[in-house]
């Protein structure tokens, strides 16, 4: 009898092991033995029983929310549909003051838009630790060409979804009225002096320009240094130039020029952002120079609206060369669900995304298979050379205690617009900023 119930208590203790280890099993696998890992589920889109959706929190950017916001909300629906395991909560919350603030709070969300190699930033962030290698995340890059993976790359290693749309500065002018002054064209930049002095004649300031803010007054700066100072950046690039280049002077001689002939109107200096573009979309100029990336707000403004890149004297038409960063974002080192947030770049590196902005938006795209859909993208596409950037060109010159490209936007180009220095002056100032390879 004794030895009977020894046997029996034994047999107690090894139900209950049993009934502990299924236990153990069906929450490692969310209620099913042989179910896929947290790592497999977040791939495959599929939810675990029992769990709670891994909260993604996401980061849009402030600046261009207004462009933005319907394709976000498009591209956001898409992907908790495919994975509904994940919930997003995306906030157009992202500005240099917010993410700054964030770094130093340590408190980034799971992901936020970065620019890749147009600046040093995303290279700083990943040196004091702040961004995820995307390497072991399986993000699809089939698609994409050496230019385009390089962006989204830090010595070797993966860390935001590649770019797959070209931004440039373009002017967009009124139709109606180049149509109502039998105005063509410009086919070469004499042409383009000679269109604007045309249209101070006839009383209409030719070219729209916002004299208060910092970027949108250096658009033309942008877009006549290529076309006049190409191979004089090239030159820079390959170490065999210097921003005292004659050709670098003179495009921005014809910055300062434009302001002091006019062409950017009588009370440029005072006009906001908002103004800007009003005066444009109102009839009030017949151009503006601005990005592509903008395309989409002044197509719905209503107005019969053209575009075209600005050419040079021998009729080439050269742009800055930049690749968008409405679709470029990186995953915080500190996120607590790299899976479920590598998911989220990976879905932006994708078509179904990209074709949604496209269609919403209307860019230029890098990549074939994304087909567009606006009539505008066409015109925007009619340029010879994707040239250098000046931007970047003076951000490979600068160094932590020396900041070239941003004394270019800060100081040179205001005092270039009111004509406080020259354009030799300004080059100089940056050139002896400047450290070259």
């Amino acid at each position: 009898m004794k030895t009977r119930k020894i046997i029996c208590t034994l047999l107690v203790f090894v139900m209950l092991g049993a009934v502990l280890l299924a236990g153990c099993g069906s929450e490692k696998n969310g209620g099913q033995a042989d179910g896929p890992t947290s790592k497999e589920a977040a791939k495959e889109g599929q939810g675990q029983e029992g769990k709670k959706p891994a909260l993604i929190k996401v980061w849009g950017d402030l600046s261009n929310q207004a462009v933005l916001e319907k394709s976000y909300e498009m591209i956001n629906k898409a992907f908790t549909e495919k994975y509904p395991h994940i919930k997003l909560e995306f906030d157009f919350a992202q500005s240099e003051q917010s993410l700054s603030v964030a770094i130093q709070a340590n408190e980034l969300p799971d992901c936020f838009m970065v620019q890749g190699d147009k600046t040093p930033k995303m290279k700083e962030y990943v040196k004091i630790g702040m961004l995820l290698p995307l390497d072991e995340y399986n993000i699809d890059l089939s698609r994409y060409s050496e230019a385009e993976i390089r962006y989204a790359t830090v010595d070797g290693k993966l860390y935001c979804s590649p770019p797959s749309f070209f931004d440039t500065n373009i002017v967009y002018y009124n139709k109606d009225i180049f149509n109502e002054h039998g105005l063509s064209l410009p086919g070469t930049w004499d042409e383009f002096i000679a269109l604007n002095e045309t249209l101070l004649e006839k009383g209409i300031t030719p070219i729209g320009f916002p004299g208060v803010s910092e970027w949108n007054r250096s658009w033309p700066v942008f877009a006549f240094m290529p076309a006049h100072a190409n191979d004089a950046l090239q030159a820079i690039m390959d170490g065999k130039g210097d921003l005292m280049q004659p050709e670098i002077i003179q495009a921005f001689k014809y910055y300062r020029d434009f302001a002091e002939k006019g062409y950017f109107g009588k009370d440029f200096v005072a006009v906001d952002k908002s103004g800007w573009k009003l005066s444009f979309t109102n009839g009030k100029c017949a151009m503006i120079v601005d990005g592509t990336w903008n395309n989409a707000a002044y197509s719905e403004s209503g107005l019969n609206l053209g575009r075209f890149s600005i050419p040079n004297k021998d009729g080439i038409r050269i742009v800055q060369s930049s690749f968008s960063n409405f679709m470029t974002y990186a995953v915080s080192a500190n996120t607590k669900h790299p899976e479920e947030a590598a998911r989220y770049i990976d879905f932006l590196s994708g078509l179904e995304a990209q074709q949604i902005l496209e269609d919403n938006i209307g860019l230029v795209p890098t990549i074939n298979d994304i087909v567009p859909k606006d009539e505008g993208v066409k015109e925007m596409a009619r340029f010879d050379v994707a040239g250098w950037n000046l931007y970047a060109v003076l951000s490979s010159l600068s160094t932590d205690n020396s900041n070239v490209s941003e004394k270019l936007m800060k100081e040179v180009i205001p005092k270039l617009m009111t004509s406080d220095i020259t354009a030799e002056e300004a080059a100089k100032i940056l050139h002896e900023m400047a450290t070259y390879n």
